[in-house]
């Protein structure tokens, strides 16, 4: 059965109509982008060129001024950062989905700068930076590093209550190995970075720009995405002081300027958020025939260094069990966000509900941003609804049959589009093996995953053990126990990236990880839990009325990290609990 959405009528996360065709969100008839000129590239590389092994050998007390004075740009630049954002996606200015631009743009930057200012303090001390607590070893043998909450500075357990991540160590090391691994390795080696920004969420080339920069020690050349052009002044002011240093260098253009930049003999490394077809192109050649001859012989047309993101089937798998009604509506509209936020063009957006068919999910219509309304369309409908309509609605499949509907399984939809596929089993016990069996064989990516799991499943000895069992084998860089994924990617404390399985000709979810600011080695994967119910209501759920202002008040808090601040957010957000 194929299930439509009413059409959306409010903001994007209250199921807004979306305004994004095909991947051209935000494209304006009356905007044209101007080329640059044809020497722009090659002038910003060799001023980059020029600040290398200085860059590389700035001390530690140089870089904290630094970091402070981004501190301050970025400030003055956020709410124009966030209008502009705003209307390159066409987002009303009294819509609550402003937070979305909020959070995942300046708070992202403004974060990160903190954990940045965080780590060069304690080195400028002799130290390394220190973790949220102690290395534990599991039952299997496998090292786990605490990345969150962090206290100093960032209010984490105020912030996010009740959330904690841990970092699992790759297996077969031992425990003077984990510690070693703990500690970051200084770059000695000038590096020039070439940073391909995506065009969906303004915050992940800021945050690529800020881990090259500060983390590894490079220096960076960003080209923007085509649909982040209009931004560019607002970055270049926000992050003026790392251009006046001359470790960063922004340029604008299509994707021919980015295939230049990739040749360019002065970019020493890549890192490209994207699709798997765009770093195919970039590392085995643009042209299909060369790019199979050069696949099938092992001769990569890129000849240096890639890191990537590339998307992710990302799955959501509903365990069967008691749940009480507060908490089975606040994972349905957690579920709803993940779907909803930033119109399903992210690549953290659930596109796979993962049921059991004996306990099938029977309240859909508690997700308040997709308020189905059960009518049943035929593929040709489906289609025809599509090419007709100047927004696509809301759409989720249920009841999924993935031999009958593969293309939902092994392509990655930037549109609002989720499927429901339930799963036969024996008990839910079963069904937690045979969903994580699923996931990994059956979609494509291995980037996040999420598991709901209800508190009485977890109580039990042989719960826990299987639910243990299911986040050790699922082939993911981020396992997240009742929350969305998109949160791990905001904390930047934990790293960020496909499963390190990914090779150069099967690069699935992408290559390495991005943030991990504790500078983490031997990376398998990050796990982040969080309750079933969280108060006050997160900011990112569908149908909140106080998201922009509590967004700002975060803002605030990471800009200046004091007690009245942390008052001010709490305040905002009980507040909201009444409206």
């Amino acid at each position: 059965m194929i299930t439509r959405s009413h059409n959306p009528t409010i903001g994007r996360n209250h199921g807004e109509q979306t305004r994004w065709l095909d991947r051209s969100v935000g494209s304006r008839a009356d905007q044209s982008i101007v080329a640059p000129p044809h020497d722009e590239l090659h002038v910003a590389l060799s001023d980059l060129y020029a600040h290398q092994t200085r860059w590389l050998f700035e001390s530690p007390r140089d870089r904290i001024d630094l970091v402070e004075r981004c501190i301050e740009t970025v400030a003055e630049s956020a709410r124009n950062w966030v209008d502009v954002a705003c209307e390159i996606k066409h987002i009303p200015a009294d819509s609550q989905c402003r937070a979305e631009e909020v959070l995942s743009g300046p708070v992202v930057a403004m974060r990160y700068l903190r954990l940045m200012l965080r780590n060069l303090k304690a080195l400028d001390n002799g130290t390394p930076s220190p973790l949220p607590g102690r290395l534990t070893q599991a039952d299997d043998g496998r090292w786990r590093v605490p990345v969150l909450p962090v206290t100093r500075d960032l209010f984490d357990p105020v912030c996010f209550m009740n959330f904690q991540a841990h970092v699992w160590l790759k297996g077969g090391i031992c425990e003077d190995e984990a510690n070693a691994a703990t500690e970051p390795i200084p770059q000695r080696m000038p590096t020039t970075s070439l940073v391909l920004g995506a065009g969906n969420v303004t915050g992940i080339f800021a945050a690529d720009v800020l881990g090259k920069i500060f983390q590894e020690q490079h220096v960076a050349l960003v080209k923007l995405h085509p649909l982040t052009d209009p931004l560019r002044p607002v970055i270049e002011h926000a992050f003026k002081p790392l251009i006046d240093a001359g470790c960063l260098r922004i340029v604008s253009g299509d994707a021919t300027v980015g295939a230049r930049a990739t040749q360019h003999d002065m970019v020493d490394a890549v890192h490209i958020t994207g699709s798997a077809a765009a770093h195919d192109a970039i590392v085995w050649g643009a042209d299909a025939a060369e790019r199979q001859r050069r696949q099938r012989d092992d001769e990569p047309f890129l000849g240096k260094p890639i890191s990537s993101e590339l998307g992710n089937v990302s799955p959501w798998i509903i365990v069967p069990g008691r749940y009480s009604s507060m908490q089975l509506h606040a994972q349905a509209e957690n579920v709803a966000a993940s779907i909803t936020n930033n119109a399903g063009f992210n690549c953290v957006s659930t596109r796979v509900l993962i049921t059991w068919k004996q306990g099938a999910l029977d309240r859909f219509e508690r997700f308040t941003g997709c308020r189905f309304n059960g009518d049943e369309l035929s593929e040709g409908t489906l289609a025809a609804v599509r090419s007709d309509l100047p927004q696509l609605p809301w759409t989720l499949f249920r009841d999924v049959n993935p031999a009958e509907s593969p293309l939902l399984c092994r392509e990655e939809s930037f549109v609002p589009v989720c499927a429901e596929m339930p799963l036969e089993a024996d008990d839910e016990f079963d069904f937690v093996g045979r969903a994580t069996d699923f996931a990994n064989e059956e979609l494509w990516g291995t980037l996040c995953a999420t598991l709901t799991v209800p508190s009485t499943f977890r109580g039990s000895r042989r719960g826990q053990s299987e639910i243990n069992a299911a986040i050790s084998r699922l082939r993911y860089g981020t396992v997240c126990l009742n929350q969305w994924p998109g949160l791990a990617f905001a904390l930047l404390t934990l790293p960020w990236g496909g499963h390190p399985s990914g090779t150069v000709s099967d690069p699935q979810s992408g290559l390495g990880f991005v943030h991990n600011t504790f500078g983490l080695r031997a990376v398998e994967k990050t796990v982040l839990e969080g309750p079933l119910v969280v108060v006050p209501k997160p900011i990112w759920t569908p149908g909140h009325q106080s998201a922009e202002p509590i967004a700002w008040n975060l803002f605030n808090l990471y800009h200046q990290p004091t007690l009245r601040h942390v008052a001010e957010l709490s305040y905002s957000a009980f507040v909201s609990l009444f409206k």
